[in-house]
């Protein structure tokens, strides 16, 4: 007990020790060190504890748009399946296609032209 209270004692005292640390703490670096691009420990301390208050207010920011988000995915999958039957977890609606994204936009782009009156006389005359 009395070498722990002897500890605490002296610790305080190597605390104080200017020689006791690191060199570069605080404003002490030198123009060399400067030059090779080393920083000082409040620098550094300051750069840390901004960069984790913003990433922490990034994620929750992002939190509260993706629950936003979900929540908004939720109301349309309750609509489409139960208004329009709709799953799209089902195989036989979701099925596998060898069709490209060209072809889809080539065949709409067709269907949609061939419906419209004028150029439905033609296409069938």
């Amino acid at each position: 007990m009395r070498k722990i209270a002897l500890a605490l004692s002296i610790l305080p005292l190597f605390a104080g020790c200017s020689s006791f640390g690191w060199a570069g703490h605080g404003g002490s670096l030198s123009d060399e060190q400067r030059r090779n691009g080393l920083k000082d420990v409040q620098t550094l301390s300051t750069a840390h504890d901004t960069e984790t208050f913003f990433r922490g207010l990034r994620r929750r920011n992002d939190g509260r748009s993706n629950a936003f988000g979900r929540d908004l995915m939720k109301i349309q999958d309750f609509i489409d399946r139960h208004f329009w039957n709709y799953d799209p977890n089902d195989p036989y609606v979701n099925y596998p296609s060898d069709t490209t994204t060209f072809e889809h936009l080539g065949r709409f782009g067709l269907t949609t032209i061939t419906s419209v009156p004028g150029v439905d006389g033609l296409t069938k005359s």
